[in-house]
């Protein structure tokens, strides 16, 4: 919460919140490969092992874009990135569906391990693919958050082929 009254008009991401942006995307992600790669029970399984964790992420999703566009405004972005962050990920599965399906299971591998992490933890030490950030992350240079994702879609690149 104080992180939250300290970020009240910053035009920036707090950690926990860049954190539920990753873990939207991660969720959307494995909700595409649901569907697509035919892994209906580990998602099933993901959502039902993380479900507290993940509301609460979601929920401080919803926050972010509130104190960034305002009451209305906000709720239709959050929705609107949302749906984004799933059409994106249903294009990157079909454009090829075998290296989005491996890179799928090996997601639910390392989230449905016996020695299951917490949510944190495996959304932080996941590649995430977002098209277009929300907000940056503050104290981040953008120039780093481009290098890192520029790193990330060239690594799927050599994966696909």
């Amino acid at each position: 919460m104080a992180g939250s009254a300290g970020a009240k008009g910053t035009r920036c991401a707090m950690p926990e919140e860049v954190s539920a942006i990753q873990t939207a995307a991660i969720q959307q992600e494995l909700m595409v490969a649901a569907l697509t790669c035919n892994e209906i029970a580990r998602f099933n399984s993901f959502q039902t092992g993380f479900g507290p964790e993940l509301r609460a992420a979601d929920a401080t999703l919803a926050r972010l874009f509130r104190r960034l566009y305002g009451a209305a405004r906000g709720e239709a972005e959050y929705h609107a990135f949302k749906t984004k962050l799933a059409n994106d990920s249903s294009m990157r599965s079909i454009r090829n569906n075998p290296a989005y399906c491996q890179e799928a299971a090996a997601m639910f591998t390392q989230a449905l391990a016996p020695m299951k992490p917490a949510l944190v933890t495996f959304v932080n030490g996941t590649a995430v693919m977002i098209e277009r950030r929300p907000v940056e992350a503050c104290g981040v240079a953008a120039e780093t958050v481009r290098a890192a994702e520029t790193v990330t879609r060239h690594k799927r690149r050599r994966h696909k082929g």
